[in-house]
């Protein structure tokens, strides 16, 4: 595991883009007085009993649909660990390698399934460790691109970004053969974002074999129900025939 004292910093990172949101939750049952252990400014733990009505219907069939293998350890465990809080406009990533590696501590004191609430997605022990941070820290881990279909063409999405305190993506009007091509801009967003960046308005983003450029235009609020954050939208430069 990555994590260390060494801080994560955010070579590209420009003030004032946005306060970031954490929010995991760890299902299993847990002994030891964990609350203590954990400090992070801005962020709160909570442990309660596992009580699947604090989410929607719609919001639990698609955490168990993220992962059909793990959703009965998360359905069965009999308490939840959950992480909650905003960090103001965060110039390095130390919050999320504290909070990623409290995770790692639950998982070892009786964690059964890691669940972020932002991206919609459980994952068993193995998977969090592979995905979550691995021996590397890769942003596009911690967003993920939702594919819908919109009559003929896709439309691609993203959720999750807000733990970076930056937009989420979405391009609509995708044709099916474009979005492999599509799936490489959306990550190099994905990473430029986490690093700090700020995507201004009328930036141009082109990809290879792209038959149009994109133009970055800032959209939407918090209380989108597509994203749970403001978001990013990539509209063709060309109209899409």
């Amino acid at each position: 595991m990555i994590f260390g004292s060494n801080s994560w910093p955010r070579p590209r990172f420009v003030a004032g883009g946005g306060d970031a949101l954490v929010a995991f939750e760890v299902c299993g049952a847990f002994s030891d007085a964990i609350e203590a252990a954990f400090q992070v400014e801005g962020v709160e733990i909570r442990v309660e009993t596992n009580d699947l009505s604090r989410f929607g219907a719609a919001e639990l069939e698609m955490l168990r649909q993220s992962n059909l293998e793990a959703a009965p350890e998360f359905e069965n465990a009999p308490q939840v660990v959950s992480m909650r809080g905003i960090v103001s406009d965060p110039p390095t990533l130390d919050y999320l390698r504290d909070c990623l590696a409290f995770i790692e501590k639950l998982l070892e004191s009786g964690g059964a399934v890691v669940l972020d609430p932002q991206t919609l997605q459980i994952f068993s022990p193995a998977q969090f460790r592979f995905y979550g941070c691995g021996n590397a820290f890769e942003p596009t881990s911690h967003a993920t691109i939702l594919l819908s279909m919109q009559g003929e063409t896709l439309w691609l999405h993203t959720r999750g970004m807000r733990i970076f305190g930056r937009p989420d993506l979405s391009c609509h009007a995708v044709k099916p053969e474009e979005v492999e091509k599509l799936q490489p801009v959306f990550n190099g967003l994905i990473r430029m974002q986490a690093a700090g960046f700020r995507v201004f308005d009328g930036q141009i983003v082109e990809g290879v074999g792209l038959g149009s450029r994109l133009i970055c235009r800032p959209r939407g609020d918090l209380d989108d129900a597509n994203f749970n954050n403001f978001h990013i939208e990539l509209e063709w430069e060309t109209p899409q025939p």
